[in-house]
C-alpha cells in the first residue's frame, strides 16, 4: 500500500509549469500504471485512495478520492461512474457537462429519442464517460484521512492546469505557451469554439452570455463554458 511521501503545502505555492506539476504529482505517492477506465475500474482496489483521470492526449483532467466505502474503496467510487449514478457530482458531473457541450454526442441521443428510444439520465451519464475515453491510475492509502491529504496535495499542484474539479474553476489559470492557446478543432466548450460553430463573433457570444448569466464575475473568463451556458447561447443565436 502506498505511503504518502509529500504533504500539502500551505505557503501559497502552485507550480505553473504543467510538466513539472505532473512530475510533482507522480512523486506524491506510488501510483498504478495508466489504463483505460473501462478496463481498470472493475478491478480497482477495495481500499481508500486517490485516482487521476486523463484524456488520451495525456492531459490530467480530474483528481478524486475514495474512503473506505464499506469495504469497496476506490472500486466502489468508480462503480458509481460506471453505472451512470454520479451525474450531479465529481467526475460524473464533469464528464456529462463536457459531453453535453459536444454537438455530435447530443445529436446521437436526440436521434434515438426521435426514433422512440429515449434514454434515462443515468445512461446519458454513463455514455458521457465512454465518449471521453479517459485513462485512470490510482494510489492506495491506509485510511480515508490519508487519501484526503493526498487528494488535496495533488489538486493544489494541478489547480491551474485545466483540471475539471469544481475548485479549479475558481482558481487563476496558468499562462499557456502560444501554441496551446488555439481552440482544438470541433471544441465548443469555449467562447471561440462556440462562435465558430454558430458562425458568430466572439463578441456576440459573450454579449449573449452576459444577458443570460448576469451574475457572472465581471472581466473574468467564460471558459470553459458549462452545458447550460452552451445550450442557452445555441438557442439564443440560432433563432
Amino acid at each position: 500500500m502506498a505511503k504518502l511521501r509529500v504533504v500539502c503545502r500551505h505557503d501559497g505555492y502552485v507550480n505553473t509549469d504543467r510538466n513539472d506539476a505532473y512530475k510533482a504529482v507522480t512523486d506524491l505517492a506510488a501510483w498504478s500504471d495508466w489504463a483505460s477506465f473501462e478496463s481498470a475500474a472493475p478491478v480497482a482496489p477495495l481500499t481508500p485512495g486517490v485516482y487521476q483521470m486523463r484524456t488520451r492526449d495525456q492531459t490530467i483532467v480530474y483528481i478524486g478520492m475514495a474512503g473506505e466505502r464499506k469495504g469497496k474503496g476506490i472500486r466502489g467510487r468508480l462503480s458509481i461512474y460506471r453505472r451512470g449514478k454520479g451525474a450531479v457530482s465529481g467526475f460524473g458531473e464533469a464528464a456529462l457537462d463536457r459531453a453535453l457541450a459536444d454537438a455530435p454526442f447530443v445529436q446521437e441521443h436526440l436521434e434515438a429519442l426521435r426514433e422512440g428510444q429515449p434514454s434515462r439520465a443515468s445512461v446519458w451519464a454513463k455514455d458521457a464517460i465512454q465518449w471521453l475515453n479517459v485513462e485512470i491510475r490510482w494510489a492506495e492509502c491506509a485510511t480515508k484521512t490519508e487519501a484526503e491529504a493526498l487528494e488535496k496535495a495533488a489538486i493544489e499542484l494541478l489547480l491551474r492546469h485545466a483540471i475539471w474539479n469544481r475548485v479549479a474553476l475558481r482558481a487563476p489559470r496558468a499562462a499557456l505557451p502560444a501554441d496551446e492557446l488555439s481552440v482544438p478543432e470541433g471544441r465548443t466548450d469555449t467562447v471561440a469554439g462556440l462562435a465558430t460553430e454558430l458562425t458568430r463573433t466572439d463578441k456576440a457570444v459573450r454579449t449573449t452570455l452576459r444577458a443570460g448569466f448576469p451574475n457572472h464575475l465581471k472581466n473574468s473568463s467564460w471558459d470553459p463554458l458549462t452545458a447550460a451556458q452552451i445550450a442557452y447561447v445555441r438557442t439564443a443565436l440560432s433563432r
